[in-house]
């Protein structure tokens, strides 16, 4: 009998944690309600001074190459040293299955970069070794910068 009640037990204990499980994925995979202005303003007040730049959403799309259609705001930062490989892109988008997609569009900018300065900027081509691209429910994140990590902390405190 007391084998029985164990079994019973477990069983409560685990179907417990799936439907915790479920409903925390669940909760997060939505995305956030936040505009760009509410997400990017914080990660902006993180930035060193004179870091980055706010460029627009023309110079985002000559960058990156990604469709503006798909998203409903753009967040773009970029250092105006050439040599400097500092830059912030959030982007909120329309849809939670397009994230893909822009982090391709990210990842080939990125490797187009290394490429590029692997010869002559030894720094440059580490910073863009460590950058960070991430997604979380309908926004994408990326930065290259040396105080990257604490970017994306803003960033994650944000949404």
């Amino acid at each position: 009998m007391t084998k029985k009640k164990y079994l019973i037990a477990e069983i409560i204990c685990i179907i417990a944690l799936l439907v915790f499980i479920i409903a925390l994925c669940a909760s997060r995979s939505g995305g956030t309600k936040k505009s760009i202005e509410q997400i990017s303003s914080p990660v902006y007040s993180a930035m060193q001074k004179g870091q980055m730049t706010k460029k627009t959403n023309a110079d985002a799309y000559k960058e990156f190459g990604f469709d503006i259609s798909k998203t409903e705001g753009i967040a773009y930062y970029a250092n105006d040293n050439i040599m400097d490989v500092s830059e912030l892109l959030i982007i909120k988008l329309q849809d939670i299955d397009d994230a893909g997609e822009f982090k391709t569009a990210i990842k080939s900018r990125v490797n187009d970069r290394r490429n590029l300065y692997k010869s002559y900027a030894p720094e440059q081509y580490s910073l863009l070794g460590n950058c960070i691209i991430e997604s979380s429910g309908n926004t994408v994140f990326y930065c290259t910068a040396k105080n990257a990590d604490a970017l994306y902390d803003a960033f994650r405190n944000a949404l």
